[in-house]
């Protein structure tokens, strides 16, 4: 028998905590890793890793592939005794808030979905990617595509966190711009400056402008966006981390952007419009303002990601 044909599958970047969408709503972004698996038979389990120039100068035990694709194949019975070989390519880049991390569980989730004989459910996924370190929100958009929303179903003093993924409707229409100033930050550093509690009122309008969140981008609803964007959860504790990061998405709307947040948990950005021929003129702001602040940054245009990194198969919400 020859030897089993590789295995190749994407993983989209992602932008987690969409304004009021806060740790629920994300969007896969069309910057994928390129996954490559080749089955071995002197037992090894290889990962080497293209995509990010410091992963393989680090401890490679604590690789977010190789920990996904473990904890993957003992959720569903797969066994890595012959061994393996995974390959990552493509450019996410790191500490950006594009959900490199949680991609890189993802992949090693998505090799053991393909290897496994019994079937795999989102939920499951996302369940087991989070007592890795991955983030829910931006794990569920890697996995799934597209817009998604991670419903946590467990009460706070369950011991066993349990959450749902919705994969919901996104107008194709929809530009991104993302703005990269030249700084990098832990997630643990922009969840100190979070606050440990919200007032009611702020709660009831986050509700609402996260409905209004999905329904916009769902119709392409600039307006609505505009409105509904603004967040109370998160932005206005993390725009003082990164000089220049309030006026920046400010001069995203004055350049005609549909509404503007922190990509993930930052220093990223990401700018929505409609118009593709906008997006230029936006970035261009959003550096330009960066620039007067003392901060250099790059910017990338993308559009949704209508893949994720489960096989079609499994690839719908349970």
């Amino acid at each position: 028998m020859g030897k089993p044909a590789p295995i190749t599958f994407h993983v989209p970047a992602s932008a987690a905590n969409l304004g009021p969408g806060y740790g629920v709503l994300a969007v896969a972004l069309d910057l994928p890793l390129g996954i490559t698996v080749e089955h071995r038979t002197d037992g090894k389990i290889l990962i080497e890793r293209r995509d990010d120039p410091h992963a393989n100068a680090e401890d490679p035990r604590h690789d977010p592939v190789l920990r996904g694709l473990q904890r993957g194949a003992e959720l569903l019975d797969v066994s890595l005794a012959k061994g393996l070989s995974v390959l990552v390519e493509g450019t996410i880049p790191r500490g950006t808030g594009m959900g490199t991390i949680s991609a890189g569980y993802v992949a090693g989730l998505g090799v053991a979905a393909r290897l496994a004989k019994q079937k795999v459910t989102p939920p499951d996924l996302l369940d087991a990617l989070v007592p890795l370190g991955g983030d829910p929100a931006h794990g569920a958009a890697a996995l799934l595509g597209g817009l998604t929303a991670t419903v946590p179903l467990s009460l706070p003093q369950e011991p066993k966190l349990r959450q749902r993924l919705l994969r919901l409707p996104i107008h194709q229409g929809w530009h991104y711009v993302i703005a990269l100033p030249d700084v990098i930050m832990g997630t643990a550093d922009t969840k100190r400056v979070l606050p440990p509690t919200l007032p009611h009122a702020a709660a009831a309008r986050s509700t609402g402008r996260a409905l209004g969140v999905m329904h916009a981008l769902q119709h392409g609803d600039e307006e609505l966006l505009r409105q509904c964007l603004p967040d109370e959860l998160h932005l206005p504790y993390r725009r003082t981390l990164v000089a220049g990061l309030g006026d920046a998405l400010a001069a995203a709307l004055a350049a005609g952007a549909a509404g503007a947040t922190i990509c993930g948990h930052g220093p990223g950005l990401i700018a929505f419009t409609m118009l593709e021929g906008r997006a230029p003129e936006i970035a261009q702001a959003m550096v330009a303002a960066f620039a007067k602040a003392g901060r250099q940054a790059t910017t990338l245009t993308l559009q949704t990601a209508f893949y994720g990194a489960l096989p079609s198969a499994a690839g719908s919400p349970a």
